[in-house]
Parts: C-alpha cells; sequence; structure tokens
C-alpha cells in the first residue's frame, strides 16, 4: 500500500534509519547490526528480508555518525561493497530527498 500512495503523490513518507532502510529493495547486511532472531513476545520468526525498492540502492544510516550502531554499520558498508550491492551510506543529520524523478542528498 505504502508504494501505490508514494508513487501515486498521494502522501508524502519520511523514515529515519529503519524507515528509510525498509524502502531499499532488501535489508540484507543489516543483519550485522540488527540480530534478526531477537524477536519481541508474540512474533514468528520468518524473516522477510525483501522491501517496497522504493528507492534502487541500499542505506547504510549513522554512519560515521556519535550514533551506538555507528561502529556495526562500517560492517554493513564492507558488506555492500563485498557483495556489489548499490548503496549510499547517510551520516546522522543527512537525508535523501526524492520529488518525482529529482533526487538529492541534504544535510
Amino acid at each position: 500500500m505504502i508504494p501505490e500512495l508514494v508513487n501515486g503523490e498521494t502522501v508524502v513518507y519520511a523514515g529515519y534509519s529503519a524507515g528509510v532502510g525498509i524502502m531499499q529493495p532488501h535489508l540484507h547486511g543489516i543483519e550485522l547490526v540488527d540480530d534478526p532472531g531477537v524477536l519481541p513476545e508474540g512474533y514468528d520468526g520468518e524473516i522477510i528480508w525483501d522491501c517496497p525498492g522504493l528507492i534502487p540502492y541500499c542505506v547504510a544510516p549513522h554512519y560515521k555518525s556519535d550514533h551506538p550502531e555507528s561502529a556495526d554499520i562500517d560492517r554493513v558498508v564492507g558488506y555492500y561493497i563485498d557483495n556489489h550491492i548499490p548503496f549510499v551510506a547517510l551520516r546522522d543529520g543527512e537525508a535523501i530527498v526524492i520529488d518525482g524523478d529529482e533526487q538529492r542528498f541534504v544535510g
């Protein structure tokens, strides 16, 4: 539903950290930061790696930032490079703004 609403210019989507991560093609590599085996009570253990793909690359948030996960993000960046996965590394305070076919990085 989200891709249909965003692509139809019905809503604006904004996300921070994992909020942008779910808009990429997949979540592979993020398990180096967040253990997919750690689940809140009541959730099943099925891992869904695919995402809507609203952006055609992965995002490494908190890169070289003052964030507790920043060092782990270095490993994610290495994973993306080693596996030839297109990605963008964003420091805290940076953002991707997409408006139709226009894309720019701010911050």
